[in-house]
């Protein structure tokens, strides 16, 4: 296997955390930040990439993971209970997603098949957002644990909502997926959380 360092791993879980607050905000507010969502979406198709920094376009396009994954680690007081929740489920089904090779494999022709589809025909954004959706039900609702998302009824009952709520999810699926592929153990998050932590603070003062 090849050796992965801390601050690969932070940006992995950067990832993850991405997804759970793109989908707390989408289901709360009805609205996130969309270059983070298309960052996080985008990750989707680096399908070979030269490095963990190139699967999200570099530490930008997880800055917003990596500034919640030190929140909700590092501040008990600011922690929110749902990010929580949502990161630790989509880490499960990363998980269960590895143990799947022949899923694995049917979810990988359908973003392959979408992609071809979406440079040929230039896709309207809603388009790009329901076609996604799509491949999430078919391919990542279907396992246990379920995500139960919660927020506003209204919001969660929109079609548009729901649709962009399924395209952050499956990101963060690709990106637990990712987790275990270099390495990563859910029980990391305790016994290396100081390293894990100093890397994401490192990549953010990169960053900026």
């Amino acid at each position: 296997m090849a050796h992965y360092s801390n601050k690969d791993h932070a940006l992995i879980l950067g990832g993850v955390f991405q997804a759970a607050r793109l989908t707390f905000e989408l289901a709360r507010y009805g609205r996130t930040d969309e270059n983070a969502l298309e960052a996080s979406i985008d990750s989707l198709f680096q399908t070979r990439p030269e490095s963990v920094a190139a699967v999200f376009g570099g530490t930008g396009g997880v800055a917003l993971g990596l500034r919640h994954f030190v929140i909700q680690l590092e501040s008990p007081a600011d922690r929110n209970p749902e990010l929580t929740q949502y990161s630790i489920r989509l880490l499960q089904l990363g998980r269960k997603l590895i143990g799947d090779p022949q899923r694995q494999a049917a979810l990988g022709q359908d973003l392959e098949d979408f992609q071809s589809r979406a440079e040929a025909f230039e896709f309207e954004r809603s388009t790009r957002y329901n076609q996604l959706a799509s491949i999430y039900q078919e391919h990542i609702s279907p396992l246990s644990p379920r995500i139960m998302v919660q927020g506003e009824p209204e919001l969660l009952n929109t079609p548009e909502v729901a649709a962009r709520i399924r395209c952050a999810l499956l990101a963060g699926v690709r990106a637990a997926h990712l987790w275990y592929q270099c390495g990563g153990k859910r029980w990391h998050l305790l016994t290396r959380q100081k390293r894990l932590l100093e890397a994401a603070r490192q990549l953010l003062e990169e960053d900026t």
